[in-house]
């Protein structure tokens, strides 16, 4: 029996699909595509949900669509920030080009006053979608004061009369002829500018030299507000007066109570002689005179002036009208006259005690030599109609003058007052001033 050389069999087609799914098996595990791949998605929304500032509030009420808005804020907000917050968790904002995240609030953008432009710029997740917010932030301008009054006012020679007050804007002084001129210093209360007989003057510089004619000169001090717009105007009358036109002041007796001890007392030397006494204030201004001399005013003379209390009490003496007042010294002081023969001293409306109307006593030592007898004594009047206010306010309990009621009636004036009359201005609540000249030969 022949034997034939063996052959193989061919592959069943269940055994062939067999190993043509494995090596495509095979073949897409080596291509790796045995896994799915995911894609990430991007988005194109660049809105904000919502947007506020530190300070001021948005104009309209923020909307997700609107894209323009106002906000106003006061002079005093120098800067604020601005937080807006995104739609998409996946956009990103820039606020005035820096990069803000998404509910936080930006870095602090400086304010200039007027309008100051913020952009808020929202770039979606897709990278290329933009939507831009604008906010016009307006700030205030600083608020210029209105304040038009000065908190002070000198003459280089003078006194006002009355006492410098922000509220008062009419002034008198009195010269003597010697004086050709002067200078007016005003301090502004507030920043604006001021013009002294319409020329501008620094505040609280003096003034160019003002020209005094004989007789009345008027000087005005404008001031104007830092607003440009509120204006006050201070009237100053500046009486100069006329060569040897001073008239002789009637001499009058120093008593009852002078109280010669007391001019060794160098502590008596001074401008305020209230001590604790209360009542109206008075500021008294003096200018003293020599009619031997055209009237010219007489420095270095010391000026010795006393008067009783608001309840007619003098310092300085015991007596069954004036009883516990011995060792004061209150209501008495001296002064130096200045070159234009000037003093002024501080203290109180003086009361009344029987038998004597209101008055002043004043001594005249030339030279300042308190150890002579003095050059001249005089006794100084008070005008009735305000004397009678004085007496009927609060502070002044003993009431009106009963025992004198006129000046025919009193041992002194009976004479006459027209060398002795002091002249008055101010009111009961800020008080007097008061000036006279004293002529002595």
């Amino acid at each position: 029996m022949s034997q034939h050389p063996s052959r193989s069999k061919p592959l069943g087609r269940r055994h062939a699909f067999a190993v043509v799914g494995s090596l495509g098996a095979l073949a897409l595990s080596a291509c790796g595509g045995g896994s799915s791949s995911t894609t990430a998605t991007t988005s194109s929304v660049a809105t904000l949900a919502g947007l506020s500032l530190s300070a001021g509030s948005l104009s309209p009420s923020f909307a997700s669509g609107t894209t323009v808005y106002a906000a106003s804020v006061g002079n005093a907000v120098g800067s604020l920030t601005v937080s807006p917050t995104a739609t998409d968790s996946g956009a990103t904002i820039q606020v005035n080009g820096s990069t803000v995240a998404s509910g936080s609030a930006s870095a602090a953008i400086s304010l200039s006053v007027g309008t100051n432009t913020v952009t808020v710029v929202v770039t979606a997740s897709d990278g290329s979608s933009t939507k831009t917010y604008t906010v016009v932030v307006t700030r205030a301008a600083a608020t210029l004061s209105s304040d038009a009054t000065l908190s002070a006012l000198t003459l280089s020679v003078g006194s006002l009369s009355p006492a410098f007050a922000a509220t008062t804007t009419s002034y008198t002084a009195t010269v003597a002829n010697s004086v050709s001129s002067l200078t007016v210093s005003a301090t502004l209360a507030g920043s604006g500018t001021l013009k002294i007989n319409g020329s501008t003057v620094s505040s609280g510089a003096a003034s160019g030299s003002i020209a005094l004619a004989v007789g009345s000169n008027t000087v005005s001090v404008v001031v104007t507000a830092a607003d440009g717009v509120s204006t006050q105007t201070y009237t100053l009358t500046v009486t100069r007066s006329a060569a040897g036109s001073c008239t002789l002041t009637a001499t009058e007796t120093d008593g009852p109570y002078p109280l010669y001890a007391i001019l060794t007392n160098s502590a008596i030397v001074r401008s305020d002689i209230r001590e604790s006494k209360t009542g109206i204030p008075l500021t008294l201004t003096l200018t003293v005179l020599s009619t031997g001399s055209s009237c010219a005013p007489i420095s270095g003379a010391g000026i010795y002036i006393w008067h009783c209390d608001k309840d007619g009490l003098y310092s300085g003496y015991s007596t069954s009208n004036n009883a516990g007042q011995s060792g004061l010294t209150y209501l008495r002081g001296i002064q130096v006259t200045d070159s234009n023969g000037q003093v002024t001293f501080t203290t109180i409306y003086p009361g009344w005690y029987a038998g004597r109307i209101t008055h002043i006593h004043v001594q005249v030592y030339l030279n300042d030599n308190l150890a002579v007898s003095a050059t001249a004594t005089t006794q100084l009047a008070f005008p009735q109609t305000i004397t009678t206010a004085v007496y009927n306010s609060a502070l002044y309990t003993k009431g009106q003058n009963t025992s004198v009621t006129s000046f025919s009636a009193d041992n002194v004036f009976s004479d006459g007052t027209s060398t002795e009359m002091l002249t008055l201005s101010g009111d009961l609540s800020t008080g007097y001033s008061a000036n006279m000249t004293i002529s002595i030969a």
